[in-house]
């Protein structure tokens, strides 16, 4: 017996592990305060604890943001509704989740440098949401030219 990963089962799992994730985020923004006094504690450095609750819950709301989404992407694809215009929309979304995600960062480089990895990564995976986007805004013209060829 030899099953075969499908793209309907991978479909599947993408969707599972959305809801996951957002289920995950929710219940995360409940442990915050809890984290950054931790991380104050063993830091060794000056206490920046409501600076990150600040930049900590703003992003969260963000991802939460992106996963929704990404949820309503994948509902799409779900349907087949692949190449249309409300996916480009989505993936800009998520882009500028992430672009958000990197500026509110890139602010708290201002009390610890290592904050910058974290600006870093969330606007490069933004740029590359962008080039997808830009992409996927390609396939949908390209199919809607497709459409009115005889």
């Amino acid at each position: 017996m030899n099953p075969k990963w499908t793209s309907e089962k991978s479909l599947f799992l993408s969707r599972c592990l959305t809801i996951a994730s957002f289920a995950l985020g929710i219940a995360s923004l409940f442990c915050i305060p809890i984290i950054t006094e931790w991380y104050d504690a063993v830091s060794g450095e000056e206490p920046i604890h409501i600076v990150l609750n600040i930049a900590l819950y703003l992003s969260a709301i963000l991802a939460l943001i992106a996963l929704w989404q990404l949820h309503t992407l994948l509902n799409r694809f779900a349907k087949q509704q692949v190449f249309v215009t409300e996916n480009t929309v989505c993936f800009r979304r998520i882009a500028w989740c992430c672009f958000g995600v990197a500026l509110i960062w890139l602010v708290l480089c201002y009390w610890r440098f290592l904050a910058f990895f974290v600006a870093f990564i969330a606007a490069f995976a933004g740029l590359l949401l962008r080039v997808m986007k830009n992409m996927l805004e390609a396939a949908v013209a390209l199919r809607e030219e497709n459409d009115y060829t005889i």
